[in-house]
């Protein structure tokens, strides 16, 4: 029920595409999303992911992986429960799918009923909710489904996990893409021919990928405002108690917040130039060179803000993503040092074990490995299915 004392108990009229509103209301509210972002022109000239059928009516299918998360599903759901009870009427309907049809457990060992299997659904909307870490190995099986779905048309949605998912199957190639900061240095690794960076969401017309976990709700009202107008996007972030809906480019990461005090931009440039420069080793000289100050002046900053100096905190980040990889990827060990920027062996090994109490190949064998050719088996039998056709 919803509650009488609510805003969001009223109902509301979907906008017609390419409506404004203003951007503040006589209240003095923002609209959904920070106003200084991207401007309603902009918004117009997004492609609309949701798309309608002859009656009217959003249908969707999810489709759960063994360990997906319960926000990220609940997120999706509500969102479109409150856009229908807002609107007295369905405007969104979705089912829950498993491959083969029998309930799925969550990350949290909760059993989820399932309504069919997913190979026995044609639906226009397809959404993927997977596990994070390092699931068990993906069957080439979903890989052939998903290609198979987007060539009939159907437009496929990735959440958290599932982006890696997406990108195994060959649907990210050269694309803008969304996925978990934990996954992302792994994901570019394996596919570099990926456009994958710090973003909460990328939506076009056929593809969708979401960082997943709580962004997974942001992304869900962006779809709502393209489908049925930012008014009744507002009503249910309200509703939901999301006072800031997020905006697809914004950073999932924090920064590190030195406002107000000395050096901060050049601690900030540092640690960015670090971010990109993770395979060429401890080259502090070019680094520095970027920052705009001194060597000397940059180990003073980095002692008083972060406790360390600038060798340790690249050596600590170095290890940070080697950990990602470790944990994401099917890299081997060695693959993983060079693209860390480690020139032995041996050093990447006694660094790594310095720091978190146990070897890079003990590190790997604590998570079970993706099969390494999941998604080529996936992409000949796909090939092969079509020319059968």
């Amino acid at each position: 029920m919803l509650d009488a004392m609510s805003n969001a108990g009223r109902t509301v009229e979907p906008e017609p595409r390419g409506a404004t509103n203003g951007s503040v209301n006589a209240g003095g509210r923002r609209r959904f999303g920070d106003a200084c972002l991207a401007g309603e022109q902009a918004r117009a000239a997004t492609p609309h992911f949701l798309s309608r059928g002859t009656d009217g009516i959003v249908t969707c299918q999810i489709l759960l992986l063994p360990g997906f998360e319960l926000n990220e599903l609940s997120a999706l759901t509500e969102v479109f429960d409150c856009a229908n009870r807002a609107l007295c009427e369905t405007q969104f309907s979705w089912h829950l799918a498993s491959l083969d049809g029998a309930p799925v457990c969550s990350a949290g060992g909760l059993p989820v009923a399932v309504s069919r299997a997913a190979q026995a659904s044609e639906h226009r909307h397809l959404f993927v909710l997977s596990a994070y870490g390092a699931p068990d190995p993906a069957k080439p099986g979903l890989s052939a489904l998903l290609c198979r779905r987007y060539a009939v048309g159907t437009r496929i949605a990735g959440i958290g996990a599932a982006c890696a998912l997406m990108a195994e199957a060959g649907l990210l190639n050269k694309r803008p893409c969304a996925a978990h900061w934990s996954l992302a240095d792994a994901m570019g690794e394996r596919a570099p021919n990926l456009d994958i960076a710090d973003r909460l969401f990328v939506i076009e017309e056929r593809i969708a990928t979401c960082a997943g976990r709580d962004a997974t709700l942001d992304f869900a009202l962006r779809l709502i405002a393209d489908a049925a107008g930012e008014r009744l996007a507002r009503l249910i972030a309200d509703r939901l108690n999301h006072a800031r809906p997020r905006e697809a480019g914004e950073r999932q990461l924090s920064e590190l917040d030195f406002s107000g005090q000395r050096g901060a931009s050049a601690i900030a440039h540092t640690v960015a130039a670090m971010r990109r420069r993770m395979t060429e080793g401890e080259d502090l000289d070019g680094i520095a060179a970027q920052s705009g100050v001194s060597q000397r002046q940059l180990q003073r900053l980095f002692r008083r803000h972060l406790g360390m100096t600038p060798t340790q905190y690249f050596l600590k980040a170095r290890l940070q993503r080697a950990r990602h990889l470790l944990q994401y990827s099917t890299l081997s060990v060695t693959e993983i040092a060079i693209a860390t920027g480690f020139a032995s062996i041996s050093h990447f090994t006694r660094r790594y074990t310095e720091l978190y109490g146990r070897t890079p190949t003990a590190e790997r064998g604590r998570t079970p490995r993706r099969a390494r050719n999941a998604s080529t088996i996936a992409k000949s039998a796909f090939a092969l299915e079509r020319s059968a056709a």
